[in-house]
């Protein structure tokens, strides 16, 4: 080859090299047209198979779904609707890698609930309203009383009425909320619940005050640790323990790493959270740890099991206070609940 021919050659190369940079870069298949053209395709077949509750967000190819499922088929479909919504899915196609669950807690396994956490004085609420006006009413409650921002997405539940006693109760806990420096609440059925941390002990004193005069038929349970001093506890049977207990689980489902049997760092601080709290609830309860066990892998839910009650326990919780439940029918990965002996 002659060295005209050679540098003919090297031009044509760096302008095909750079052509296509250029087509990557703005073209119709460059990752910014790509991930909405994905998004757009998952977020239809999404609304084909009527999964209204469920969202998609992407990242190259690999897709996050999130919502709240119905049941485990649903959630189990969903992914399915999402990795094949264009094409069969894979690099080589065009289409969806992976998809990175991250759906929440069903509604019909953690019933009516409504949640808060409050971090570095930003407020995020989360879970279900009764109406629309108390779901608009509460947004705005909390922009007035969190001054370093709210974030709120609540649900509607179908067919749900005007219920202004619920509406109270839920700005009750969230202006006691308010208070603290950080903490999280829980409202579920009639129960609600708190835990948190307050700057001095007479904080903690007057929002404990607060939680005992709920607006009727709500009750609410508290843990609140003073800076400097004993912690402040309202827990008077196995429902406000539970109460108190699903606030201290944090605002994400717990996981564990990958294939492992260890959780993850924000679910290990959970967990040992979940044993501070309820070593403080009433001698008679019990709590229940259930992990879920997926086919062929009985040994790592056991291992996994073992792990949550040792951080349980390093937690403050005692051993011979805890429960373990393992099944396959559950939507989350682990799960807490609380028992009360009868008597």
């Amino acid at each position: 080859m002659t060295l005209r021919a050679r540098r003919l050659l090297l031009i044509s190369l760096i302008v095909w090299l750079v052509g296509s940079g250029l087509f990557m870069a703005v073209g119709p298949v460059s990752i910014p047209n790509l991930e909405d053209r994905l998004e757009a395709n998952a977020l239809l077949a999404l609304e084909e198979r009527e999964h209204d509750w469920a969202q998609v967000s992407l990242e190259g190819q690999v897709a996050t779904l999130t919502g709240a499922a119905p049941s485990i088929t649903e959630r189990n479909d969903a992914i399915f609707t999402v990795l094949h919504s264009t094409w069969s899915g894979g690099v080589v196609a065009g289409g969806i890698t992976r998809v990175i669950d991250e759906t929440g807690i069903a509604r019909i396994e953690r019933g009516f609930a409504f949640r808060a956490d409050l971090l570095n004085g930003r407020v995020t609420i989360r879970g279900d309203a009764s109406d629309a006006s108390a779901r608009d009413s509460i947004a705005g409650f909390a922009s007035a009383n969190f001054p370093a921002g709210a974030e709120t997405d609540l649900t509607l539940i179908p067919g749900g009425a005007s219920s202004p006693q619920w509406e109270d109760a839920a700005k009750r806990l969230l202006g006691q909320l308010a208070r603290l420096d950080r903490g999280a609440i829980i409202l579920t059925g009639e129960q609600g619940g708190l835990i948190g941390d307050a700057a001095n002990p007479q904080i903690a004193q007057s929002v404990s005050g607060a939680l005992a005069t709920m607006p009727t038929p709500f009750e609410a349970s508290a843990v609140i640790t003073p800076s400097g001093a004993p912690m402040v506890i309202r827990i008077e049977d196995g429902l406000a323990c539970h109460a108190v207990v699903r606030a201290a689980q944090g605002g994400h489902e717990l996981r564990f790493d990958q294939n492992g049997a260890m959780p993850n760092p924000l679910s290990e601080i959970a967990m040992r959270r979940v044993g501070a709290i309820f070593r403080e609830c009433p001698a008679d309860t019990r709590l229940v740890l259930s992990v879920r066990v997926d086919p062929g892998d009985e040994a790592l839910a056991a291992q996994r099991a073992e792990a949550v009650r040792g951080l349980l326990v390093a937690g403050g919780s005692d051993e011979t206070r805890i429960d373990i439940a393992l099944a396959s029918d559950l939507m989350t990965v682990v799960s807490f609940a609380v028992t009360q002996d009868e008597g």
